[in-house]
């Protein structure tokens, strides 16, 4: 790829990637403000909600949420700590050292509350003319390099 599509497609890259973090902060925003709850601690209620009988292994968190194993279960220990009863631990009938995290009913009546403000936020802030555009451009760099 010549200099001159490179730059253009690691400036849309670099653009694309500010966007998500502008729209990224003002979701923490919100849902720090009206739930106290973090942007990974959402993505851990809703990743449980979403899993069959609301519940996953550490270890199966740990990629979907974005964090390490010992951060995964840090934001779930905080959780407990905070007494609001949203997630539940159980350990694991066939391996003793694996630990489930399940949703509660609170669990997931927070998360139901916060999904409302989430989707607010996402529909607000995301600049999805811009976002097409920038697809769209990057698609035909990668189509040019190609050919």
């Amino acid at each position: 790829m010549d200099n001159v599509l490179n730059n253009d497609f690691i400036n849309n890259w670099l653009t694309l990637t500010h966007i998500q973090m502008n729209v990224a902060n003002e979701l923490e925003a919100n849902l720090q403000e009206k739930y106290q709850l973090s942007l990974k601690e959402f993505y851990l209620l809703l990743f449980l909600s979403e899993a069959p009988e609301k519940k996953l292994k550490l270890q199966q968190l740990e990629s979907m949420v974005g964090l390490s194993q010992s951060a995964v279960s840090r934001l779930v220990s905080r959780f407990e700590a905070r007494g609001c009863g949203a997630l539940k631990r159980h350990v694991c009938g066939d391996d003793r050292r694996s630990i489930y995290t399940s949703l509660t009913p609170i669990g997931q009546d927070k998360l139901d509350r916060a999904q409302v403000t989430f989707e607010e936020v996402l529909l607000a802030a995301f600049p999805e003319q811009k976002v097409k555009q920038l697809l769209q451009q990057m698609l035909r760099l990668k189509q040019n390099e190609s050919q």
